[in-house]
């Protein structure tokens, strides 16, 4: 007011006005004290905006270390070593158990090949015309070879571009060029037959690369597979062979990854100390211990921006609560945090006592799992958690099971299976020491009720290859038994020798063996024989669960029932079709008749015979059958009320359950909401009723998940107290924002109604100040 005084007096003394000026600070005087209050307020809110800003974003870098907690996979992670692995190599994943297994790795997988003996001067020379035959895995395929692919190249490229089981190449060898066809399928069901074609008919095809399995020893059991790498031996394993070493053992540990995880508690308490202070700071209304220079620090820029705030207040509370406590879901002696290692301090922050935590995680590391992360149990061994989402709610829940998942699977009629029977070695995976008959052999043969005592020892020697080896033995049963009545081969497909009666010539068994280890006969050993069907190239259609129908063919032979059910699995599971849907069947043999089964279990698994082909009758398959498994069904029970579960089996495993978030009891949101188990079986009272009652399925969220749903909960648009607050500051910044608005308005009309005003005021001076003058001039004339 002073100034616009000093305005004033000035204008007038000089009989003049600064408009401008004088409307300015007479309309800034009046609004200054409304603005004063706005601005006050909107320095006040968006320093509590800016604040909760901070805030946020402290507290979700703490969450990603809660998030850590709260994912029981950080507890279930598995370190898994090899003792040398340039022979054995392994991964695991988390389902895996402790342990350690003893690997010798006894034989590599390889593609078979073959090449044709029949050279030709140029890739361009033509070849005889006809039906050429592929057999690959006891799957025929036929191509017809006609004028236009009856050249060398013409016959490798269609080959090629069709789907045959193999791969052809030319070899240019010296100038003179050959046809080499080596099998699409690793492992000894990859075995490959050509034949059809004069050129390979007469001067046949060399073996370069045997069909032959993978073949390791763990903790004393051989198993095979067709590839390289294991992954269904032990499950959550995968073991990959990458070189043969035969009578070395390696070791392949599995641990629980406990490092990670205490490292993971370690930086949980680290952080949440971290976030402890910076609540303190925002909070505190003390600032007589910081500097002028600290206060105007960005440090410390927000420091007791939030002094007071009952929001704030509620964040720690919640904070503090999460942590508080015992976890009633989690039975024993591990369910609160001070059982592991960790207290609160007067000072609100956590402390940590290493050899606690490092003893637990060494003697108990389950237990740490069930503290932190989210998680279920069930006392039935045969049923297991596991997963949740958000929506899940912790608590125990009563579940009956009324149907147990099941397979679909087919059984043919008993086979007719002859009086000739064949004997099998043990499989041999020694590729050096298999060709080597051993100084003294003998074998002791009964066939069909004549016995003879055969005197290998002249045989001792090292051959060429396994079918010399049989050649060899061949020729002194011949001569024992003074004709063709039995045939010893080597079968690739199995990696064994093989002994078989000639039609009409009855059962098989060798009484003991000496010298013929190498060649899978052990000593000591008495191996019986199994009687053989005589099939004919066969055919039949299947339908393996969603995949399309598709039609399998079989290579005329003679088999055992075992041999049959290998025979027809993989040609099944090695079909494209099949192979491509993810699809995959078991045939196995049982009291003398075949059963097909699908590998998946539910309402989706089908098994579907149909167009089986009159040749294939003896194996106990001859008209249409089929069948279609079922999935668990049962109900769970909450205090909402009971929901059935056998709307929510899963479509590739009906032994799983995955209830589903939108679940509804009685009209309300289902407290197992996201919940998902698996039922693997059950149990039958004596009267072959399945028992129901499976108890309680509990489900825990330990302190990590809580955290990690309290953080979450603070920025909840609708119910977070974080969000809701910063909402409302928006509101009222808003309406501030409006009101300067407003005011500013206001103030352009004071200011123009003011200068309106002094202009007048202005008009009336200068009229007064001309009349003056006018005045003093005349009395200035008539003083003259």
């Amino acid at each position: 007011m002073n100034e616009i005084g000093n305005t004033l007096l000035n204008s007038l003394t000089n009989s003049t006005f600064d408009i401008g000026n004088m409307s300015k600070a007479l309309a800034e005087a009046e609004v200054a004290g409304p603005r004063a209050i706005i601005e006050r307020n909107q320095d006040k809110a968006s320093t509590e905006v800016d604040a909760f800003a901070y805030l946020e974003l402290n507290l979700n870098a703490f969450k990603s270390y809660v998030t850590d907690l709260s994912n029981p996979e950080t507890f279930l992670s598995k370190s898994a070593s090899s003792s040398n692995e340039s022979v054995v190599s392994v991964t695991a994943n988390n389902s895996v158990s402790e342990g350690s297994y003893q690997i010798e790795s006894k034989q590599m997988a390889l593609f078979h090949t073959q090449v044709a003996n029949k050279s030709f001067a140029s890739p361009y020379e033509t070849l005889s015309t006809g039906t050429l035959d592929i057999t690959v895995g006891g799957q025929v395929q036929s191509i017809t070879v006609d004028a236009s692919n009856n050249t060398v190249e013409g016959l490798q490229k269609y080959i090629n571009n069709g789907d045959y089981g193999v791969n052809a190449s030319v070899i240019n060898n010296g100038g003179s060029y050959q046809l080499m066809f080596t099998s699409k399928q690793q492992g000894s069901a990859g075995e490959v037959s050509i034949s059809g074609l004069t050129e390979f008919d007469t001067e046949g095809l060399t073996t370069t690369a045997e069909a032959q399995d993978a073949v390791m020893v763990i903790n004393g059991l051989s198993v095979s597979n067709s590839s390289n790498t294991f992954d269904d031996v032990i499950e959550g394993l995968s073991f990959k062979l990458n070189s043969v070493s035969i009578g070395q053992t390696n070791t392949v540990s599995i641990s629980n990854d406990t490092e990670a995880a205490v490292e993971s508690i370690k930086s949980f308490v680290d952080v949440y100390n971290q976030l402890d202070t910076i609540l303190d700071e925002i909070s505190s209304y003390d600032t007589s211990d910081l500097t002028d220079e600290q206060l105007d620090s960005e440090e410390y820029q927000y420091y007791g921006d939030l002094a007071g705030n009952s929001s704030l207040k509620q964040v720690r509370s919640s904070i503090t609560e999460a942590l508080s406590g015992a976890i009633d879901e989690i039975s024993g002696n591990y369910n609160s945090l001070i059982s592991i290692g960790i207290k609160r301090t007067l000072d609100g922050e956590l402390e940590l006592d290493e050899s606690v935590l490092n003893d637990i995680a060494v003697n108990n590391f389950e237990a740490l799992s069930g503290l932190f992360a989210k998680g279920g149990s069930s006392d039935d061994g045969q049923i297991n958690f596991l997963s949740s989402t958000e929506n899940t709610i912790t608590g125990g829940y009563q579940l009956d099971i009324t149907q147990l998942a099941e397979r679909a699977s087919v059984t043919g009629n008993l086979a007719t299976v002859s009086s000739d029977e064949r004997v099998s070695g043990d499989r041999v995976t020694d590729p050096t020491a298999v060709l080597s008959v051993e100084s003294g052999a003998s074998l002791d043969v009964t066939i069909g009720g004549v016995n003879q005592s055969i005197d290998l020892s002249a045989l001792a020697n090292t051959y060429s290859s396994k079918d010399e080896v049989a050649l060899a033995i061949q020729g002194a049963l011949d001569t024992a038994f003074g004709g063709s009545v039995a045939t010893f081969n080597y079968d690739v497909s199995q990696s064994r020798f093989e002994l078989s009666a000639n039609a009409g010539q009855g059962a098989v068994v060798i009484n003991s063996a000496t010298g013929l280890s190498n060649q899978g006969f052990d000593i000591g050993k008495t191996y019986s024989g199994e009687g053989l069907i005589t099939l004919g190239a066969s055919s039949f259609d299947i339908k393996v669960d969603d995949a399309e129908v598709t039609s399998i063919n079989l290579a005329g032979d003679r088999y055992t029932l075992s041999e049959l059910a290998r025979v027809m699995t993989e040609s099944i599971n090695n079909n494209t079709t099949v192979k491509e849907s993810g699809n995959s069947v078991t045939v196995s043999e049982n009291a003398g008749a075949l059963t097909m089964a699908s590998n998946r279990f539910g309402g989706f698994s089908k098994v579907e015979l149909t167009n089986i082909s009159a040749s294939l009758a003896d194996s106990g398959f001859s008209a249409d059958i089929s069948d279609a498994g079922q999935s668990v069904d049962g109900t769970i029970t909450t205090a909402s009320g009971t929901l059935n579960v056998g709307a929510y089996a899963d479509s590739l495993d009906g032994r799983i359950i995955n209830i589903s978030d939108f679940a509804i009891i009685n009209g309300e949101a289902a407290e197992v909401r996201g919940l998902k188990f698996e039922v693997l079986g059950g149990q039958y009272d004596g009267g072959g009723a399945l028992i129901t009652d499976r108890g309680e399925l509990n489900f825990a969220k330990g302190f990590g998940s809580r955290l990690e749903d309290a953080i979450t909960g603070f920025f909840d648009e609708d119910t977070g107290i974080i969000a809701r607050r910063v909402d409302s500051l928006s509101e009222k910044l808003e309406i501030y924002k409006e009101k300067a608005t407003d005011l500013d308005a206001r103030y352009e009309k004071l200011e123009l109604k003011y200068q309106m005003q002094f202009s007048m005021l202005q008009a009336l001076l200068s009229s007064s100040e001309a009349t003056r003058n006018q005045l003093a001039a005349q009395f200035s004339n008539n003083n003259n």
